[in-house]
């Protein structure tokens, strides 16, 4: 068996089952048609195939895939990822406890595409606090790309376009919405600098805890503007949380700014969940796509959370579906909103030890999954 062809997390699922029981998943090679040859001549079930990628979706057993590891076609056997994933299944994955907590009166900070107007920021009371647009100087809240309401959903959302079943991590909390990416999802590194010199004036005035950035760079070295940015807000007092980056599976393949060792970084993973919405930890396993460490020889993500598709706010009031670690990093964002209403004074060094001490790990490798996924039982005692 060649460990450096087969995707960890389908290593682990494989360990799980049985010698002759089948598993799905996803055969990329170097020549489509050969390997199409070997399959079939080894009785390896075919379900689809990828041309344009040289690939095919197949069942195989245990043993097969350790076959399949040895042959010279096969460049890599990936897990295929099934498991649908909803904001009110996410909180029970999570385990978040029955308690009082909802991120009232705590800041939030979301560098992205902007916000739209949606009824779970604005129903009963305006929760925007802020819009400040670095792309175009407009003064009124608005989105022109979905990204950024969706995140900010994830983590601030109240649900009340859906009764409440959609609901983010904190519902209470304060947004303040600062759009630097433009409508395509970028942004130059000046834009970037300019949200997070706005939030390093205003945090304290504000009471911004908490900085949520979705978006990732390709890392520059110990001299990145982007990180050094971001550890400037971090010594200042604000939790930066950062996500990964959807670069895996290559290793050292963490962005710009969640490379740096004092931010949280937040990975992607799949909680492999069945027809009927139930879930077993056992079969929780990495997001195939999230990108991994190490980071600066450091291990990185420092955590993951649920990235696999998460419903959050749409532009037009109702709800849509997204996956990638962006998406799991305003979940932990949020958690930092529940854990600075319940601890005002605290800094984010213990926030971030607080939370890293809860997890729980998932394939037991730091580089994939960093100490694993939440369980937040026990964070606000």
């Amino acid at each position: 068996m060649n460990l450096n062809k087969i995707d960890v997390n389908l290593f682990y699922m494989a360990g799980l089952l049985g010698e002759d029981k089948k598993i799905s998943c996803l055969v990329s090679g170097r020549n489509f048609e050969n390997l199409k040859a070997l399959l079939k001549k080894n009785n390896i079930h075919i379900m689809d195939e990828y041309l344009f990628i040289n690939s095919f979706y197949v069942q195989a057993t245990k043993k097969q895939i350790g076959m399949l590891s040895r042959w010279a076609e096969v460049k890599f056997i990936a897990a295929n990822s099934t498991a649908l994933m909803l904001m009110h299944v996410a909180r029970r994955v999570l385990n978040m406890p029955q308690n009082q907590l909802s991120g009232k009166g705590v800041g939030v900070a979301f560098i992205d595409t902007g916000i739209a107007k949606h009824c779970d920021f604005c129903l009963g009371k305006d929760r925007i606090c802020k819009f400040v647009d670095f792309v175009s100087n407009r003064t009124r809240a608005y989105d022109d790309n979905g990204h950024g309401t969706f995140v900010a959903g994830v983590c601030a959302g109240s649900g009340a376009s859906s009764g409440g079943k959609y609901k983010g991590i904190a519902p209470q909390a304060n947004i303040y919405a600062l759009k630097a990416l433009d409508s395509h999802g970028e942004a130059y590194s000046n834009k970037i600098l300019s949200a997070m010199e706005w939030v390093y004036d205003h945090h304290k005035q504000d009471n911004i805890k908490v900085v949520c950035m979705s978006f990732g760079s390709e890392p520059l070295g110990y001299n990145d503007p982007i990180m050094n940015g971001a550890e400037q807000l971090w010594k200042s007092g604000v939790i930066v949380v950062a996500a990964a980056g959807n670069s895996g599976p290559e290793f050292q393949s963490i962005k710009s700014p969640g490379v740096s060792r004092k931010l949280i970084t937040v990975g992607g993973m799949d909680d492999n969940r069945f027809d009927d919405n139930s879930f077993s930890p056992s079969l929780f396993f990495f997001f195939f796509f999230s990108s991994r460490g190490p980071s600066f020889r450091s291990f990185k993500p420092d955590i993951v959370a649920p990235a696999v598709d998460i419903t959050s706010c749409d532009l037009n009031h109702g709800y849509t579906k997204l996956s990638g670690t962006s998406v799991a990093t305003p979940m932990i964002a949020g958690v930092m909103c529940l854990l600075c209403e319940k601890f005002p004074d605290i800094t984010p060094d213990e926030a971030k030890r607080r939370l890293l001490s809860c997890c729980k790990p998932i394939c037991l490798n730091r580089n994939l999954e960093g100490f694993g996924y939440p369980d937040l039982t026990k964070l606000f005692d």
